[in-house]
This record gives structure tokens, C-alpha cells and sequence, in this order.
């Protein structure tokens, strides 16, 4: 695999495979343990390890995005309140494996040809989004590119079927303003 591991450029330090958690993704269902439709709340509570805070009589606010910075993991969610999406850090996220392939912090050219690969070979439509990066519709996955010193590596987004019609129309506007090139 050409993938970029242990690669310390400037201020950007990548951490190797072996030191990230092991993810795997069933498409549109969920991934490393998360569930696409489940209270974004307990989702973030999953990651952080504390129980979920309940609702406070008068919350109408529903959250629509948890950031887990030292996991290198982004939840989006639903204006109701349900996780859609799930962000993985190119330099520091867990590993996620989708059908045998580790998709986090690799070079995108190896992504993009394994996912034009996988459309060709199931008979599905290889797609790009606005900013250029490789979608899969079928599989729910939004390869987005991530800037470590001068090297781009692969930062998958991972996708809820109700949001792989129109993915980059459903996404949360932090991830077009931060997501794909900070740190």
C-alpha cells in the first residue's frame, strides 16, 4: 500500500498505522461501532466515554456536529438530531477499513484508483465532488484531501444513505470552511 505513515513534516505530525485505532466501515450502516441514524448524542458519548447528557427542559437547540480533536474524529448529524456522517482525521483518526482497504491518511491518487476500481467493478458510476475528490454514492464514502506540511492525505468522510444523493449539499458548513485542509 502506498500509504504515507509516520511522516513528520513542519508542524503536521501523522501518526502511524500501528498507532491508530482499527476501524471497520459497513457502508451506509456505520462505522467502528457507530450507527448512521442514532442519536447524534449517545454517538458522541460512544467516543468520550461518558453517558449522554440528557435534555434540559427548554433545550430546543439540536447539536448537528461533535468534534473528538484528540480521536481525530468528526460526527455531523441531522437538524433532528441523528448521525449522518462521520469525519476521519488524515493525521491522527482511526484507521477505517472499507471492504479490505485503509482509506484514512493515504495518498489520494491509491484511494481514488481503488474506489474507480470498486465502481467499475460492482457496475456503479464513479463520481467527483465540486472540490474534485473521489464519491461513492453506493459505498457512502467522501474521500476529502488534508494538508500534512506539503503532502495531501486522504481524510474520508462516511456517509448515511440519506445523505449520498446530494452529500456535499447535506454536509455540515464547518466541514466546506475547516474540514479538509487544517490540522
Amino acid at each position: 500500500m502506498a500509504g504515507l505513515v509516520g511522516v513528520k513534516a513542519v508542524a503536521w505530525e501523522v501518526r502511524r498505522d500501528e498507532d491508530r485505532g482499527e476501524w471497520v466501515y459497513e457502508p451506509l450502516v456505520g462505522v467502528g461501532g457507530l450507527v448512521f441514524g442514532m442519536p447524534l448524542v449517545e454517538a458522541a458519548a460512544l467516543l468520550s466515554g461518558l453517558p449522554p447528557e440528557p435534555a434540559r427542559p427548554g433545550d430546543w437547540i439540536v447539536d448537528t456536529e461533535h468534534s473528538f480533536p484528540e480521536l481525530g474524529v468528526t460526527l455531523y448529524g441531522t437538524d433532528t438530531g441523528r448521525l449522518a456522517a462521520v469525519a476521519v482525521d488524515a493525521l491522527r483518526g482511526p484507521q477505517v477499513r472499507a471492504e479490505g482497504m485503509p482509506l484514512v491518511g493515504r495518498v489520494p491518487s491509491v484511494v481514488e484508483q481503488w474506489l474507480e476500481e470498486y465502481n467499475e467493478e460492482h457496475g456503479f458510476e464513479s463520481r467527483f465532488s465540486p472540490d474534485g475528490g473521489p464519491v461513492s454514492a453506493e459505498l457512502g464514502v467522501f474521500v476529502r484531501v488534508q494538508r500534512a506540511g506539503d503532502i495531501l492525505l486522504t481524510r474520508p468522510i462516511f456517509l448515511a444513505k440519506e445523505w449520498t444523493r446530494d452529500m456535499w449539499d447535506c454536509m455540515h458548513p464547518s466541514e466546506w470552511r475547516n474540514g479538509a485542509h487544517h490540522s
